[in-house]
């Protein structure tokens, strides 16, 4: 089979499975987003884009190889993902965004958005000073200078704290008016300071533009217009992701209007096909090259990280590894990562291949389907995990699709942990069963005054 068509068939199905989930954008955002991303990276890019000797210098078999490794990943993705509906019918009929629109949740939600939107503010600062920076050090020096240095426990802490900043910006569109308006403002503003201070750093400023988006999606029902806005802001992301690359090179001479001038121009985007995140499927193939044959394979690395996160790895490398994009750095890029402790993500299939040695560990897509299905279903059903984890899908989306599943899970804990926390505080109930009751009384509560007014 050839190597356009391989690349036809994997473009085909994610697109297929894609406009499945955007059916049900709202059910179905997380399905929506990572196959409308395989799609894009594994399939249309590499079609669109110069003929593989002009790309990268593998060979012609390898490339082969990896379209083929890509297509049975998707397919087993897809598979997994529809074993879990299958096995687990739908039993809920009030959904998360419905719920948190009910009077009596949204206001309590109105005290989450304000001490949300300060934490995460305090949370940045923190990490900062923690790092043993000041924002005027910050500033003035060099992308991810600092990283590292100062009290890394106290930095970690704070860092993982920023997930409060990503909520404001969720909750804005789905509250009252004036905190949706407050929401927008605090997004565009926040993101704007945090691509500035970390010289181009797009995880941040993106994250937050997706909290935005995201909360516009849940906060009505889809129709054909919200399903084009939906493809519009996911465009303009990808945009922006794109044009952050080489904006951070120069950004350091430029003026705020110059920064937006030079988004806007064409020259942001001349080689968007060759640059991250589109190119991905050549790093896979470059990973493919080089496992087994010069590196050896990582022996599930990135996920027994995941089991002992909460352990120094400089002292429990045994049980803690060493992180698997290291590796993957020095192999592809030599000395030149080792001097600046570089980390080179694989993408969502070199990962997988990587870590579970090859093809012998094709069938982990399987499970990785089940475990994003069951996730999605959480996220639809269970108030905890759409407060939490709704307002990073999108940007989790694009960690995961970069191969990182150590920082996705990371992430997933401290998100869960720090927002369940404020949720409680703030007497947000965040089961579902509480979450019926509620309606039920309201319901009830109706019908007695109706009752009281007919008699």
């Amino acid at each position: 089979m050839s190597l356009p068509v391989l690349h036809l068939l994997i473009a085909l199905y994610a697109s297929w499975e894609c406009w499945r989930g955007a059916k049900q954008l709202r059910h179905s955002l997380l399905k929506t987003l990572i196959f409308g991303a395989i799609a894009l990276i594994h399939g249309i890019v590499p079609i669109l884009a110069p003929p593989w000797n002009l790309r990268t210098p593998e060979p012609f078999e390898v490339h082969v190889d990896a379209a083929r490794y890509a297509l049975v990943g998707t397919l087993l993705l897809g598979c997994g993902w529809r074993l879990y509906d299958r096995w687990f019918p739908v039993k809920h009929s009030l959904t998360a965004f419905e719920y948190v629109r009910e009077p009596s949740v949204s206001r309590r939600l109105e005290l989450v958005f304000i001490l949300c939107a300060v934490g995460g503010v305090i949370a940045w600062i923190g990490g900062i000073f923690a790092s043993g920076a000041t924002l005027q050090s910050l500033l003035n020096s060099r992308r991810l200078e600092f990283r590292g240095s100062g009290n890394g426990v106290l930095a970690g802490l704070f860092v993982q704290s920023f997930c409060m900043a990503y909520v404001p910006g969720f909750l804005g569109p789905q509250l009252r008016s004036r905190y949706r308006t407050a929401g927008i403002i605090y997004v565009i503003a926040f993101a704007f300071v945090l691509f500035v201070f970390t010289k181009g750093t797009r995880a941040g400023a993106l994250g937050l533009i997706g909290s935005l988006t995201a909360g516009m999606i849940f906060a009505s029902r889809i129709s054909l217009g919200k399903l084009v806005f939906a493809g519009t802001a996911m465009t303009l992301i990808a945009l922006l992701a794109i044009a952050a690359v080489p904006l951070r090179h120069r950004m350091a001479t430029m003026s705020p209007s110059e920064m937006v001038g030079f988004l806007l121009s064409h020259e942001a985007y001349q080689d968007a096909l060759a640059q991250d995140p589109l190119n991905y499927h050549d790093n896979l193939v470059a990973v493919m090259d080089i496992f087994p044959d010069v590196q050896d394979y990582q022996d599930l690395a990135s996920y027994r990280r995941i089991v002992f996160f909460f352990l120094p790895g400089d002292r429990f490398s045994f049980l803690k590894p060493r992180d698997p994009n290291r590796v993957v750095a020095e192999a592809l890029f030599g000395e030149a990562a080792i001097h600046v402790d570089w980390m080179h993500p694989p993408g969502i299939f070199g990962d997988v291949y990587v870590n579970a040695y090859g093809w012998k560990g094709i069938s982990f897509f399987l499970f990785e389907g089940f475990l994003l299905a069951f996730i999605a279903r959480q996220l639809t059903y269970r108030p905890w995990f759409f407060i939490g984890l709704a307002p990073q899908t999108i940007y989790l989306t694009l960690v995961g699709i970069r191969g990182q599943p150590y920082t996705v899970a990371t992430v997933v804990i401290a998100t869960l942990t720090v927002t369940g926390v404020i949720c409680c505080l703030c007497g947000v109930p965040l089961r579902m069963r509480a979450a019926s009751r509620t309606k039920k009384k309201v319901r009830a509560t109706s019908r007695i005054r109706l009752q009281q007014a007919a008699a």
